[in-house]
């Protein structure tokens, strides 16, 4: 049986949406995506901690992670044979690596919408 991993995302953020649209699991693992502008009350019934315009969230057997975190979590189950695995599997997504990469998409992510005249709140 496969285990299942939600993730919340900004289906209208360039890096987000090409990120989980690349991105591919081992195969004892199903992904569900969803967009974390339609399904706003399903993160907040998660946690009252969680802001989702802090980064996406990860959901695993009732555990949460979020940005850089769930980044880190999703190297144990991506697919090391595909483009994003490879990056997964070369940086390992760890600490430090991790923080710094998730700020920099994080960032940019700010000045697409900023760009776009678009408000990147969720």
């Amino acid at each position: 049986m496969k285990k299942t991993i939600i993730l919340y995302y900004d289906k209208q953020c360039f890096f987000c949406d090409n990120y989980v649209r690349l991105l591919k699991l081992k195969e004892n693992f199903e992904i569900i995506l969803k967009d974390a502008r339609l399904h706003l009350d399903e993160i907040k019934q998660l946690s009252n901690n969680l802001d989702i315009n802090d980064g996406f969230v990860v959901i695993y057997e009732k555990r949460c992670f979020q940005g850089s975190l769930a980044l880190q979590f999703l190297n144990t189950a991506v697919d090391k044979t595909t483009f994003i695995g490879k990056l997964h599997f070369l940086f390992k997504y760890d600490n430090l690596f991790s923080k710094i990469l998730y700020k920099l998409f994080f960032n940019m992510r700010k000045i697409i919408f900023f760009l776009f005249n678009k408000n990147p709140k969720i």
